[in-house]
Parts: C-alpha cells; structure tokens; sequence
C-alpha cells in the first residue's frame, strides 16, 4: 500500500506576473484568481507553488479580461508534471553524460534528500528525451546562417543492439556534430532509409555538399535515390575497421593465449592465498595483486586501435616489474612460481 505523503511542512512559493499595472491603460493590476497550484520536486527541494494571475482593475479597460501570469512560474515545470525543469535537466545528464546507472542516480538524489522513487527517475529519462527532440528543431534553426552560407556534410549512421530486432539509424551534421534526424527502423529498406532519414533532411532546405556512411549497399542507394549526384564517402573509421581486422583477430588470439596461460598459473596461488593465515603482512598485498591481474584479464578492445593483448600485455610486464621490486624488498614466496 502506498503511504500519503506528508506535506505538512512543505514550503510555499507564489508567483506573480512581473508587471503591475496594466499595459494598456495602466492602471494596477489586481489578482484575479489561482491559475494552478500542485507540489513540485527541484534540486532546491519540494515545494507548494502557486501561480497567480492578475488583470486590469478598470472594468472598461479592453484587457479587462486579460488574465497575466508569471513567466517564472511557467518555466519552472511542464505542464501536468510534478518535476522541475532542472531535475530533469540533471537526472538527463547524470544518465547520458555521466553514465549513471538508475540505482547510483537514486543514491544521488538520496543525497540531496529529494523524494523520487526508481520508476520516476525512469519517467524522468523519458520525458527528458521527449524534450531534448522537441528542442532539436531549435538547434538546427539557430545554425541556420551556417548553412546557408557552407552548407552541409551529412553521416548516416545505423546501430542494431540485438540481432532481427529495429535498428536506430541517425543522420548528423559532419562539421558541427548536430543530430538531424533519429528515427528507429524495423528494416534497412532503401525506400524506407530514403522516405524516414534523407527526405527530411533534404527538406530543411539546405545545400548538402556530402554525405558520409558505412558501405552498406542499401544506404547507398537510398543516397544515389534521393541525393543524385552528391559525392558519397565511406567512413574512415569503418575502413580502418575492416582493413585492421585481420591484426584485431590475431591480437584478440594473443589476449586468448595469455589469458589461458595465466588463469591456469593464478588458480592455485589463489587457493594457497585462501589458506593462509589471516595475519599474515603478505597476504593482504598478494590479494591486491590477485584482484589486479583478475581485472587485468578482463580488459577487452576496440577495434582497430585499442589492441587488448598488446594491453594485456604491457599490464603484465608492469605487474612483474612491481613484483620483482616487492621480492628485493621482502620476498614473496608464493609468487615466486608465477
């Protein structure tokens, strides 16, 4: 059962619209009513807000039945939500700048003795990219200068986290990095990439100098379609992928290799670590090595690049040169087999 909250103590906010009198024939304004009130949770804490409106107090005035509002009131929360702009700002950047999963978000807001519980903070990411694509639009018009003078180099670009499942494809501006358009597709159509992605970027109006893509064969069409006689790059990095494929494989070879080699040697120090003494100066020393060889061992790569067996690699020579060091210090006889 859901316990009430208790909103015996919460404070109260009134809000009132800046001006005074009234605009047309300036006499003082008067309140007239309360437009909305309802609780609303910030950073700053959880508040009673009313938002008053006033009118003109001069019957014949012709904005007699004007009714002013505060415009910081209207901009403290979306209508039909109980969250100020700022908590979803925050929750929005915790998740997707900082990486923050739900529970550390929650201990976050925990902190600052803020009442949201976990399905909220999910409601909050999703209301926060309902605004984020609602201010797209605003973006790409505040850049419209930019392109009208140089134009635009489009990127397609189609990410499909599980395989037979939709596919998120997003077309962005190469220079500055702007998001156009994010649609998710159930297919790689041609016609469907050329209708949902190209024809409302071609729509903006905008001279498109380029565009940018992997070799997928059906975004080359949908380009050669609905783009005619625009040049069309492949992707540096896709290329630089493929033709570094062959040295990732035999690197992830060597990362395997090593990984075999050493997880078979770590096994039994491990047990000898568990039986001895809990007193024992080395032990606690030779535990932090075990845990730093484990997440050693768990590094992975990214292709083509980030080769995790030269990583794996280099992590174990510094790991034997500390060791070494450690043996001339005092001497570790458990790990001298290693």
């Amino acid at each position: 059962m859901r316990k009430a909250k208790d909103n015996a103590n919460v404070p109260a906010l009134y809000y009132r619209p800046l001006i005074t009198t009234c605009p047309r024939c300036g006499a003082p304004l008067y309140r007239r009513c309360i437009m909305w009130r309802k609780y609303v949770i910030t950073l700053q804490g959880r508040w009673r807000i009313f938002s008053l409106g006033y009118s003109c107090s001069r019957a014949k005035c012709t904005q007699a039945n004007v009714i002013h509002r505060s415009l910081d009131a209207e901009q403290l929360t979306p209508k039909g939500s109980s969250f100020g702009f700022d908590l979803f700002a925050q929750v929005g950047w915790w998740r997707f700048w900082d990486h923050r999963t739900l529970d550390e978000i929650a201990t976050l807001l925990q902190a600052k003795h803020l009442p949201v519980s976990r399905r909220q903070i999910l409601n909050l990411i999703g209301d926060f990219l309902a605004l984020l694509r609602a201010a797209q639009p605003a973006k790409i018009e505040a850049q419209r200068a930019y392109f009208q003078r140089h134009g635009m180099i489009i990127s397609i670009d189609g990410m499909e986290p599980e395989q037979g499942n939709e596919m998120l494809f997003v077309v962005r501006e190469a220079h500055l990095s702007l998001t156009l358009v994010g649609e998710t597709l159930y297919s790689r159509r041609a016609d469907l990439i050329s209708r949902r992605l190209l024809e409302p970027v071609k729509a903006l109006g905008f001279r498109i100098r380029g565009v940018i893509s992997d070799a997928d064969q059906n975004i080359r069409r949908a380009v050669t379609a609905t783009l005619p006689g625009r040049p069309h790059q492949a992707c540096q990095v896709h290329c630089l992928c493929a033709a570094g494929k062959p040295i990732f494989e035999a690197d992830r070879a060597l990362k395997t290799d090593l990984r075999r080699d050493i997880r078979a040697k770590l096994r039994p120090i491990s047990r000898t670590l568990s039986q001895s003494a809990p007193d024992d100066s080395q032990r606690t020393v030779l535990v932090d090595y075990a845990e730093a060889l484990r997440d050693v061992l768990r590094a992975d790569g990214v292709s083509p690049f980030d080769l995790s067996g030269l990583q794996l690699y280099n992590e174990l020579d510094r790991l034997e040169a500390s060791l070494s060091r450690c043996q001339k210090k005092g001497g570790i006889h458990f790990w001298r087999h290693c």
